[in-house]
């Protein structure tokens, strides 16, 4: 019974232990400031790159959003993607192009669906932009995110930059806020990882990219792939705090977990490869970022899965030591931010799991599959609100 015990104290230690020293790490990281030399007044031309897939309810807000973006017109050009939508996509965007001024926009249509890193490399190939930028049809730019992120872009060492996120519906349903709250966690790490080296954790609302250095996009991980790639040809990829891209996270459990799902076996795949050049000596990622993220997604939550096993032993040899697991969790759920960081940990490492068994027997998820609860919740008077149109 001891060496149970034993064992279910070690792997709670590791399980809890091993993420928070990392985030307290970066999070000290992240306080330090950057080690860059950037050019303030750097203003390359640029191509905005905006794929799409039956977004009749959102393109016309983001256009409107891209034009309230602030950058001289003559360096900017934004090039829509129409990867075969059957809805009113391409009516929306040329009734808007026919009754607005302002940056060139250029529309390409595909006519077979193949998905979303296939048209980002179908308009990567048209474009002769010194930057290439993308930025998701249901996420919307603060007016002044091209001009705080490029700067960035002119030092030499830095390959890509993203923005950071915010929620547009933080407080929407206790769904939304257990994602303000990862949110507010993973924000940190990247920063962290960004004033270390690099981070490749990316997402499709706001990254920039030096065409130089980008050959194509990510097949398996348009995003973070993509940012991976960069960081392996040995330039440093960043999360830009100060640049902002907007976007409402489903309020409906079942819609979070169909978006995290896909998240998660994605990022997987991305450790999971990290950790093959790792083992081989040709992974340019720092070690001290790249072995705890690939203990993170990959071995914590196996670590997860024992210490449920390992509880149910003690609680079948001790009956009585339940009623002290009850009342640990109990107190922990009476208290806001503790029932928050309960269940989102919880939460995702089951999704994790869920992910990892999904690589093992070689089930792919649709790299674009769209959540349509949060482009019906979209509103006029929302953006409005925010300045974003």
């Amino acid at each position: 019974m001891s060496l149970i015990v034993a064992i279910w104290g070690i792997l709670f230690f590791i399980f809890l232990g091993f993420p928070s020293a990392y985030y307290l790490y970066m999070k000290h990281r992240a306080a330090k400031p950057w080690n860059l030399k950037i050019d303030e007044t750097y203003e390359p031309h640029l191509s905005i790159l905006v794929p799409m897939y039956n977004e009749e309810k959102s393109i016309r807000f983001k256009l409107e959003n891209l034009y309230k973006v602030k950058y001289p017109a003559k360096k900017l050009e934004i090039i829509v993607v129409n990867d075969a939508s059957t809805d009113k996509t391409l009516d929306e965007i040329y009734e808007f192009m026919n009754s607005h001024d302002g940056p060139n926009i250029k529309v390409l249509n595909r006519v077979k669906r193949a998905g979303k890193s296939t048209s980002l490399n179908f308009a990567l190939k048209r474009t002769n932009s010194d930057i290439i930028v993308v930025s998701d049809a249901d996420c919307f730019l603060s007016s002044d995110t091209l001009i705080k992120a490029m700067p960035y872009l002119s030092n030499s060492e830095v390959g890509a930059v993203a923005g950071k996120e915010i929620l547009l519906n933080p407080q929407r349903s206790w769904v939304t806020e257990g994602e303000l709250f990862y949110n507010n966690f993973v924000q940190t790490l990247r920063l962290g990882e960004s004033k270390v080296h690099s981070t490749i954790f990316f997402q499709g609302g706001f990254a920039a990219y030096k065409k130089a250095f980008l050959e194509e996009f990510d097949h398996e991980n348009d995003d973070s792939g993509t940012a991976f790639n960069i960081v392996q040809e040995y330039r440093r990829t960043l999360i830009i705090p100060e640049a902002h891209f907007y976007t409402m996270f489903p309020a409906n459990w079942k819609n979070k977990i169909i978006l995290k799902m896909r998240r998660a076996n994605q990022l997987q795949r991305m450790w999971i490869k990290c950790l093959k050049l790792l083992f081989h000596g040709k992974l340019v990622l720092p070690k001290r970022i790249a072995v705890p993220e690939i203990f993170l997604h990959i071995f914590n939550p196996i670590i997860f899965f024992a210490l449920i096993l390992a509880t149910a032993l003690v609680v079948v040899a001790q009956p009585l030591l339940l009623a002290a697991f009850l009342s640990f969790f109990l107190l922990i759920l009476l208290i806001p931010k503790g029932r928050i960081s309960l269940i989102e940990n919880l939460q995702n490492n089951f999704i994790l799991l869920a992910a990892m068994s999904s690589f093992i027997t070689g089930r792919k998820f649709k790299l674009w599959k769209t959540v349509d609860e949060s482009r019906l919740s979209l509103t006029k008077e929302l953006l409005q609100e925010k300045h974003l149109i």
